[in-house]
């Protein structure tokens, strides 16, 4: 998830710089409808030898235009954007609330450049929980997520969902919610990783990665330290020696 797209947000969004000194929400409320992503699942959910198919690797360096449409996880839903950031953003004192419900409109745009370059299905809820893990991964470990990465990571969510008993009752309407939020909230964190490094502020970052952690360990259930992204997409629990 190399967000080129990111400077373009800093450049051009002066009120999700002013966003970032801000302290970020806690995890969002719709967690309870489907986390834990796996449920059940064994240490290592994800490997290059198991949970996958041929069908949703990405060579290195090659975009996903062939990324397979999965319409169990597709939010058919009318878009509700503003409405949906301005919820994220209720979660933080008055005074803060529309500065930060512009900062995740703006995250979002930003996340639609990001699935259109990369040739994912539109609308996919995957693809938005795919940046929720990616951003804040990026955020608590200050690293890249290569795009081929963040497209492994993409088709293992879209093959995992619909197993997911709670994903698999959820109304249209909440997965578009949960598509929209993912996406605006991920991205806001790996733009805001960005900001920090053009721009130092220790005691903002500090509670970015804090917050970075609650998201990853609400979602994943397993210490953020048991959760990496490399080539073969997205694996939990303690690496093998």
């Amino acid at each position: 998830m190399r967000l080129a797209l990111g400077g373009l947000l800093l450049a051009s969004a002066g009120q999700s710089a002013l966003a970032f000194d801000i302290p970020p929400p806690p995890p969002p409320m719709y967690q309870g409808l489907i986390f834990p992503l796996f449920p059940g699942s064994s240490a290592v959910p994800f490997s290059g030898q198991s949970g996958s198919s041929s069908s949703s690797k990405t060579s290195a360096g090659k975009s996903s235009s062939a990324s397979p449409v999965n319409a169990a996880t597709l939010a058919a839903e009318p878009a509700r954007v503003q409405a949906h950031a301005r919820e994220l953003a209720a979660l933080v004192p008055p005074a803060q609330r529309e500065a930060l419900a512009q900062a995740y409109s703006q995250a979002f745009e930003g996340y639609l450049q990001l699935e259109r370059k990369l040739g994912l299905p539109e609308n996919d809820v995957a693809n938005g929980l795919a940046a929720f893990i990616a951003g804040n991964y990026m955020a608590l470990n200050q690293v890249e997520v290569p795009d081929a990465s963040f497209v492994r990571l993409a088709a293992q969510l879209r093959e995992a969902l619909p197993r997911n008993p709670g994903f698999s009752t959820m109304s249209g309407a909440a997965k578009r919610k949960l598509y929209e939020q993912s996406a605006m909230q991920g991205t806001f964190m790996a733009v805001a990783r960005l900001a920090f490094l053009k721009q130092p502020q220790p005691a903002a970052e500090q509670n970015y990665r804090a917050a970075a952690r609650a998201s990853l360990e609400a979602a994943l259930k397993v210490p953020a330290e048991q959760i990496r992204i490399d080539a073969q997409g997205l694996h939990l629990g303690k690496a093998t020696p």
